[in-house]
């Protein structure tokens, strides 16, 4: 299985999160973390992907521009037969006040045929410029590993 962390960050607060997550992913499986705006071709870069975990800062209540135009931009069922995750970093609060770009990715992920494996994750900050909460770089191996199980790789254990 190859996996790739596909990320966007404006503050460094989601790139902390996404390389979080593939540190876990690649200790049990080839794993690639790559910033979207360093992408020149996602249909490319998702070549060989199995597992593709997806993740930027919510952004007026969804995906930023970038982020949005470059997964929207992939063939109508690009992903066919990808297995996908989600998430995002967002303000404390309810989704409805704070809004979801891991839940809005996760719809354009499965649009494109990709399978969604684990319900969107939300990882939060203190200001919408960070830092990152305490235990959220915790919460993020945590979730890496929930990836992991749902795609029937019993991740190693850690600390």
């Amino acid at each position: 299985m190859n996996a790739l962390v596909l990320y966007e960050s404006k503050f460094g607060n989601t790139e902390a999160v996404a390389e979080a997550i593939a540190l876990v992913l690649q200790g049990s499986v080839h794993t690639r973390l790559a910033e979207v705006d360093e992408v020149d071709d996602v249909d490319e870069a998702l070549r060989g992907v199995s597992l593709l975990v997806v993740g930027g800062p919510t952004h007026r209540h969804g995906i930023s521009t970038l982020l949005h135009d470059a997964l929207t931009r992939l063939g109508g069922d690009a992903l066919h037969g990808v297995k996908g995750a989600t998430f995002d970093t967002r303000l404390h609060g309810p989704r409805i006040v704070t809004g979801s770009a891991a839940v809005r990715l996760a719809k354009i992920l499965r649009r494109h045929g990709a399978w969604v494996v684990v319900p969107p994750a939300s990882f939060l900050v203190q200001t919408s410029e960070g830092p990152l909460d305490g235990c959220e770089i915790d919460h993020a191996r945590e979730w890496a590993h929930e990836v992991l199980q749902a795609v029937g790789i019993r991740p190693p254990s850690y600390a």
